[in-house]
């Protein structure tokens, strides 16, 4: 299936915003990375020259396999066509530095290779809100949060994003992160997972 756009979800675990002295939000909170981030499980990280705070943020994400507008909470699901694990690698210092200037941080975000996906798979009975999202560096667990912690569960975002754009076919949605994000450097190996959902596993370059 061809990729859109990547629709994130920023701030969307309590455990996450204590860890960034960041306030409980009142709406979900979106941000988007461009398809060209994506690379597969077993492709490298690249860090570019001059970049020196690069995070993991391991994600459930969700794949649409059909173009809606307005969507109800209640028909949300019918939506979303497969589910995969999502790496949301970020230029930390990039990003704080934008924040601290009152400036867009798009490209702490966007950069190539800065979206590990895991293969798709069917979503057919896979219970969004009760999965095990976890993340290891060279093997050690950094991350380890289920999805019924999420603030704002998948159907609540899908419906709310979707209020102001189209949702289209091969769509993107990664639903946030939990606590323990860190520090990725060369020559590590980052492997984001969830049970029955799958794995990414990367190096990092």
């Amino acid at each position: 299936m061809k990729h859109g756009k990547i629709i994130c979800s920023g701030w969307n675990y309590r455990s996450h915003l204590s860890e960034t002295n960041k306030e409980l939000p009142k709406e979900p909170i979106f941000f988007f990375k461009p398809p060209s981030c994506l690379i597969k499980d077993g492709d490298g990280i690249v860090i570019p020259d001059g970049i020196g705070d690069v995070h993991y943020e391991a994600e459930l994400a969700l794949i649409f396999g059909r173009t809606g507008k307005n969507i109800s909470r209640k028909d949300a699901l019918s939506y979303v066509s497969h589910a995969a694990v999502f790496n949301d690698v970020t230029a930390r210092d990039l990003q704080t530095k934008a924040r601290a200037e009152g400036n867009p941080w798009c490209l702490a975000k966007g950069m190539d290779t800065f979206g590990p996906m895991s293969k798709p798979v069917s979503a057919k009975g896979i219970d969004f809100q009760n999965l095990d999202v976890k993340l290891t560096l060279n093997g050690e667990i950094r991350q380890n949060c289920n999805t019924s912690m999420m603030i704002f569960p998948v159907d609540e975002l899908i419906s709310y994003v979707s209020k102001f754009m189209t949702i289209e076919k091969g769509d993107i949605l990664s639903t946030g992160t939990p606590e323990g994000v860190g520090l990725l450097k060369s020559g590590d190996i980052v492997c984001a997972s969830i049970d029955g959902v799958g794995k990414v596993s990367n190096p990092v370059l």
